[in-house]
């Protein structure tokens, strides 16, 4: 086989791999991929706020719900959560709620929240959190992971990475029209 021909065959071999990645990333990600059993688990969690107090996950049955799991320690989590605020701010009076899961201490939320003027619901799940974070689709349980559960109870978007406030506007806007 000649330089070029190799060439083109590696070319090829690469972008098939690049396809394949895609596509079981996409299957990963895709919403249905979550059994309901995963927000059944989340509904029936428990995690103190970063003063002490339980907070049932149940008190946001039943309307469309935003959850990230997040850390003080996570660049792209800090980035974000300004624009969390912004988005819940936007949407609590059309029914929406926006929560903060930490994988993080109290005392290191605490402060997060206030030094930024956070009025989200932020719970404290420390490492604990990373297994619940998991059973909602993020398998490798990296940092930021943002899910869209709506009103049924179901998942309708997930997001691995920082997640965009017009994205999060775009999932509202949808869940909230499907009802």
């Amino acid at each position: 086989m000649n330089r070029r021909a190799g060439l083109l065959l590696l070319a090829a071999t690469g972008a098939l791999a690049a396809g394949v990645g895609v596509a079981v990333n996409w299957w990963r990600t895709e919403p249905g991929a979550v059994p309901d059993s995963a927000t059944e688990a989340l509904f029936s969690a428990s995690f103190p706020d970063p003063d002490g107090r339980a907070q049932p996950l149940a008190q946001w049955r039943g309307r469309p719900l935003v959850v990230n799991f997040w850390a003080t320690w996570c660049p792209p989590c800090v980035e974000e959560m300004p624009d969390l605020q912004v988005v819940r701010s936007a949407y609590r009076d059309r029914g929406v709620e926006v929560i903060g899961i930490g994988i993080d201490n109290p005392r290191k939320i605490a402060e997060f929240r206030d030094r930024h003027g956070l009025t989200l619901p932020l719970l404290v799940a420390g490492v604990g959190g990373s297994d619940l974070n998991r059973a909602l689709g993020n398998t490798g349980g990296a940092l930021p992971y943002t899910v869209l559960i709506g009103a049924d109870g179901r998942i309708r978007e997930r997001h691995l990475g920082q997640v965009k406030p017009e994205q999060l506007r775009r999932w509202l806007d949808a869940a909230l029209t499907r009802g």
